[in-house]
């Protein structure tokens, strides 16, 4: 790529003559072309390093790439030892770190290889690189750098497979991967922590709005996708805890959290083709953690189902607040904005903790099938306990849940404010669809909620 920069220089200059004053004026135009050439780096083997390697391309991409956006692209014969005919897979087993990302506008294209050598693994990416089990700590680490796109790996065994990091890493994109699984998303090969986000790395997107954009993040050990201490990042579009296929579980431990500093971040949107699916991980679906964990936004999104809505993947959790977050929104009132918590094997979503208030629950169906006339149960629908206060719950759908829709438990939890649900019924309202115990049940002391309160802020319990 040639790119032309013109630079206008207007010199005007006043001379002061002894005998007279007279102004004279030199208006000179000058224009100056720069030509920056971007390049192509090419990995023809899977050896760890050396000529032709991942790791020597990346290192002669990063001496070059402060000039212009540079591209890593593949080309490995099937004649490479580290090609499986089986699978239709070329595996690079790195023995040590790969060089860390440190200069922006940098392309590392798995897919490449799909249109060198052809799409010879129909299940997932053609490329794999394995952490030569767990112990190499990074696969890529971006480190305050900016506009780098990764897509079209499988990423497997290294303690962090992609690690974003500090306050000038920004819009970068990670899409298309398998992290944390075998060739055909499966069989669990986990990462200890897929992806991070971290240290203050902002308005970086994770996943993207194409089919082919969709990051399946499964079999991890810990977190399948983590954001701490980072604002303004995009989650859209990614499978997590769920296998190639989107009907079996093949968890993480935690599905997506979000902990200490973060505000501002997106998980879903209001369209389909920005849903997260994250269902089957051990402990949370999505957790929010952290005094400084507000503005987020959890919206459109499965949590504790298949891909269709229909029937459950569970985690333990759907959806914690915990540990002071506060002024998170999950849902939303306009068409698309409201997640399916359903499903999961103890609480759909749960507030709590000393200081946890002020978080909203608007629009979501909990315990029921994406339609809202079957059941898809969680234990209990929605649970606010150990003191979280100040939260609002309305127009929700909770119904079909095995014990109670709504529990507020313990004293402080106080001031919740709880309107316009159907509790109980189907979308509709007519129908029974009936949680198994109570509808609401307020008890240990919790104190001066709302229920109701009008008319037109009336709940169907029912």
């Amino acid at each position: 790529m040639v790119q032309k920069f013109f630079i206008f220089f207007t010199i005007n200059k006043i001379k002061n003559f002894k005998y007279m004053k007279q102004l004279i004026l030199f208006t000179t135009l000058f224009s100056v072309t720069f030509f920056i050439k971007s390049a192509t780096y090419t990995v023809i083997n899977t050896s760890n390093s050396g000529s032709g390697s991942l790791r020597q391309a990346m290192a002669n991409c990063l001496s070059n790439a402060a000039s212009a956006p540079h591209s890593i692209i593949f080309n490995i014969p099937v004649t490479d030892i580290g090609y499986n005919p089986q699978t239709g897979v070329w595996t690079i087993v790195v023995i040590e770190e790969l060089p860390s990302l440190n200069t922006g506008y940098i392309t590392i294209d798995g897919t490449s290889q799909t249109i060198n050598q052809g799409n010879t693994n129909p299940m997932g990416p053609e490329i794999c690189i394995n952490g030569n089990s767990n112990n190499v700590e990074f696969c890529f680490s971006i480190q305050n750098a900016s506009n780098i796109t990764i897509k079209g790996f499988i990423i497997n065994e290294f303690l962090y497979g992609i690690q974003i990091y500090g306050t000038s890493s920004h819009h970068n994109i990670i899409s298309g991967n398998y992290l944390g699984c075998n060739h055909n998303g499966t069989e669990r090969m986990g990462n200890y922590n897929a992806l991070e986000i971290i240290s203050g790395a902002n308005q970086n997107q994770v996943g993207g709005r194409n089919p082919e954009d969709k990051n399946l993040v499964s079999g991890n050990e810990y977190a399948g996708i983590r954001i701490s201490d980072a604002s303004y990042n995009i989650v859209i579009n990614n499978w997590v805890g769920v296998d190639r296929t989107g009907s079996h579980e093949l968890h993480n431990y935690d599905g997506i959290t979000i902990e200490g500093a973060s505000e501002g971040n997106q998980i879903g949107g209001d369209s389909l083709c920005e849903r997260n699916v994250t269902s089957g991980n051990v402990a949370y679906g999505i957790d929010i953690f952290g005094v400084g964990c507000a503005n987020n936004k959890i919206q459109g999104n499965f949590i504790g189902t298949d891909v269709t809505g229909s029937y459950a993947i569970p985690n333990t959790y759907g959806l914690l607040f915990d540990d002071r977050s506060h002024q998170n929104l999950v849902g939303g009132y306009n068409p698309g904005e409201g997640n399916l918590i359903s499903g999961n094997t103890a609480f759909g979503a749960y507030c709590y903790n000393n200081g946890t208030n002020t978080n909203y629950i608007i629009g979501n169906k909990i315990g029921t099938d994406f339609t809202g006339t079957f059941a898809v149960a969680n234990e209990t629908g929605l649970h606010i306990d150990g003191c979280t206060y100040a939260n609002f719950v309305d127009s929700n759908l909770i119904s079909g849940n095995l014990a109670n829709g709504i529990t507020l438990f313990a004293t402080y939890t106080d001031y919740n404010t709880i309107i316009r649900n159907k509790i109980g019924t189907d979308i509709t309202g007519t129908l029974p669809l009936g949680n198994g115990i109570q509808g609401i049940l307020i008890t240990q002391g919790s104190a001066h909620n709302t229920i109701g309160g009008s008319p037109e802020h009336a709940n169907i319990i029912a």
